[in-house]
């Protein structure tokens, strides 16, 4: 297998064995050979299975133009290994399909092709992309359950303190105004004593379902303690925020849980803060309105208080 045709079968045959989709390009980026596995995806999505004599980069560009924003990244680094400006390209990008979440990981390394007819060697690259979307999903599962409180399915404690973070940076940078909601079930442990643990955990998911109803679509909420409950609202001041919270209190007050034969109603103390450009970190923001929530539970509970002198006081629902 010494000859050049038997050198080329064995190449084209262990190209065919791997999974990856695999093409060959020359030093214009033109694509000389490909994989069956390229070819089987080409045909799978609409393309003609071969692409043999057809531009890479420029198909890249292309695909760049009709929003595929992956695509001008991947077509750059195509032309910067084939022009030596970059020794090697490796990158993971969705590719979404409409009926399924795809993900791969595309990689670009220079080859050095058959010497031309003077002798000088010729530059081209080989391009592959390996399906890697059992492993993408997996790490989106288990970020979901790293950042997802389990009894309610709200973010947790963790997930929420990095997304008030980020809500100060965007109100540092003058982008907009945003503030901080705490609410904490009343009397807690004695739904939890007199009606049983079973009932505390359902007096927990129906706080949840009830602050998911009554929040934005762009709000974050959060359980980030045993019965205590938070929510970001962004493009808020305080006095929007006491409004919310008014709202939520409302709501909350309007709730009754079946425990067995007996039922009980749930109520709320509810604080309330505004991030401050001044704040080192969210957990200023955050201590000001467990101040807050901590005056309402001092003022007789069912209320909502704010940390500035603004406040709302109790009211039968």
């Amino acid at each position: 297998m010494t000859d050049w045709l038997s050198r080329h079968q064995l190449a084209d045959a262990v190209l065919d064995a791997l999974t990856a989709s695999i093409c060959v390009v020359d030093e214009n980026g033109t694509i000389v050979a490909t994989n069956e596995a390229w070819r089987r995806f080409a045909r799978q999505n609409g393309g003609s299975g071969s692409y043999l004599g057809v531009n890479y980069a420029e198909v890249c560009f292309r695909a760049a133009s009709s929003g595929q924003s992956p695509a001008r990244r991947f077509g750059q680094a195509v032309r910067d290994v084939l022009t030596g400006s970059r020794e090697h390209f490796e990158a993971e990008y969705p590719c979404h399909a409409p009926d399924e979440r795809r993900w791969f990981l595309g990689r670009v390394t220079p080859l050095v092709l058959d010497p031309g007819e003077d002798g000088t060697a010729r530059v081209g690259a080989v391009i592959s992309h390996q399906d890697i979307t059992e492993r993408k999903l997996l790490e989106l599962k288990l970020r979901r359950l790293a950042e997802t409180d389990e009894l309610t399915g709200l973010k947790n404690r963790w997930k929420f303190m990095e997304l008030a973070d980020k809500t100060l940076n965007l109100v540092r940078r003058g982008e907009m105004k945003a503030s901080l909601i705490l609410l904490d079930l009343d009397h807690f442990k004695s739904i939890n004593d007199t009606h049983g643990h079973a009932a505390g955990d359902e007096a927990l998911r129906v706080t949840a379902r009830q602050l998911k109803r009554v929040a934005r679509r762009h709000d974050h909420v959060a359980r980030i303690g045993g019965e205590e409950f938070a929510i970001i609202l962004s493009q808020t001041d305080e006095w929007g925020a006491i409004m919310m919270a008014e709202r939520i209190r409302t709501a909350m007050h309007s709730c009754t849980i079946a425990a067995g034969k007996s039922r009980f109603s749930l109520t709320a103390s509810l604080g309330v803060s505004e991030f401050d450009i001044a704040d080192s970190d969210a957990g200023e923001t955050l201590a000001r309105a467990d101040k807050s929530l901590y005056r309402a539970k001092d003022e007789g509970r069912n209320c909502v208080r704010a940390s500035s002198l603004a406040t709302v006081t109790p009211q039968v629902a």
